[in-house]
């Protein structure tokens, strides 16, 4: 009997995780920007709201913008709690594909974002950059993880790179940006987001007195 129960519960999981969606198609993780490097999932939860289950099966990169108390659980699992923290990064190579599901038990949104490497790892290695206020957090096959903090005494020089950058702001911030021999000025929030191409060269600073903090991915 205990064998036929493991097999019928071994089968409705199964069952189960054929039927989920991939994250990019959950409803609440909504696609803001993709390329043949990376696929942008911003995720906004309301307070008492839960996501589909869904599938996480391609290297990403997490970000968090809110402090929330949340809830999640596997398929097949008990569930768990736990409290998400503003500017914690993250990187999960998702060799073992994560079927879950999420909640929002705060009074407050829950907002992540989900960046998922599409690109193929690279065979080479790349320099990490070297720079004032940059922290290397991560450097895996298909990309190096930053945080940047960008002082008004700071201005950050990338070199031109062979794949492009992914800036991601973690704070409200004034900054402007030179590429190439383009200037623009913006008003950065969190969540926020620049792609810099191939064979660009940037410049960032602040143009106001507030620190700006950032999430630098340097594809490979």
């Amino acid at each position: 009997m205990r064998k036929y129960l493991v097999l019928i519960s071994t089968l409705c999981i199964t069952i189960l995780a054929a039927a989920q969606v991939q994250v990019r198609n959950e409803p609440r993780h909504h696609n803001v920007f993709e390329n043949k490097y990376a696929r942008v999932l911003d995720v906004y939860l309301p307070p008492g709201d839960t996501t589909l289950y869904h599938m996480h099966s391609t290297p990403s990169v997490f970000i968090v913008f809110t402090n929330t108390n949340v809830g999640s659980q596997l398929i097949g699992k008990q569930s768990q709690k736990g409290a998400n923290i503003t500017g914690e990064v993250s990187y999960d190579s998702l060799n073992t594909p994560r079927i879950h599901r999420v909640w929002n038990e705060d009074t407050s949104w829950f907002h992540v974002m989900d960046i998922e490497l599409t690109g193929t790892k690279s065979k080479t290695n790349i320099p990490v950059l070297q720079s004032q206020g940059l922290k290397l957090l991560f450097n895996k096959q298909q990309l190096n993880g930053y945080n940047l903090e960008l002082t008004a005494a700071n201005n950050l020089r990338l070199p031109a790179s062979e794949n492009g950058y992914l800036l991601i702001s973690k704070s409200g911030s004034a900054v402007e940006f030179k590429i190439d021999d383009v200037v623009q000025d913006r008003i950065m929030k969190p969540s926020h987001y620049i792609w810099i191409a191939a064979g660009k060269n940037i410049s960032v600073k602040t143009t106001d007195a507030q620190t700006a903090n950032f999430v630098l991915l340097q594809f490979k």
